[in-house]
């Protein structure tokens, strides 16, 4: 099965975030990137977009860490026990850092999109 990634992240890292799914496409992953349509139910449409994916990457910034929409996509995909790759692309703190998993902590969006290609294509 082809991996299928829903990228969550705050919109103030929409620039970064771009150039990420951009890098990844380039590794040969399909990424869902803004998934919500205008005049559609944003939920509803990011619970469909999550499911639809095996992999759910999480962009952990200042921006994210207070972001309600990006903890509300992190309850789904942990509801639908998804694997879970975080990565850090600022500087942050660890305290600040809220998940218990292990993170990748990359400032280049093309050299996380090399790293993340390599673990989903495992």
């Amino acid at each position: 099965m082809k991996t299928k990634i829903f990228l969550s992240y705050s919109y103030n890292d929409r620039s970064w975030a771009e150039q990420f799914a951009n890098a990844l496409e380039n590794e040969g992953i399909d990424v869902g990137f803004d998934f919500i349509a205008l005049g559609k139910i944003t939920n509803k449409e990011q619970i469909k977009a999550i499911r639809a994916s095996n992999t759910i990457v999480v962009l952990l910034s200042a921006n994210s860490v207070k972001s309600p929409w990006v903890f509300f996509e992190l309850g789904v995909a942990v509801a639908d026990n998804k694997k879970f790759i975080p990565i850090v692309i600022d500087d942050i703190r660890s305290e600040q850092i809220t998940l218990p998993y292990q993170y990748l902590r990359e400032s280049s969006p093309v050299s996380a999109a090399k790293e993340v290609a390599k673990i989903v294509q495992k």
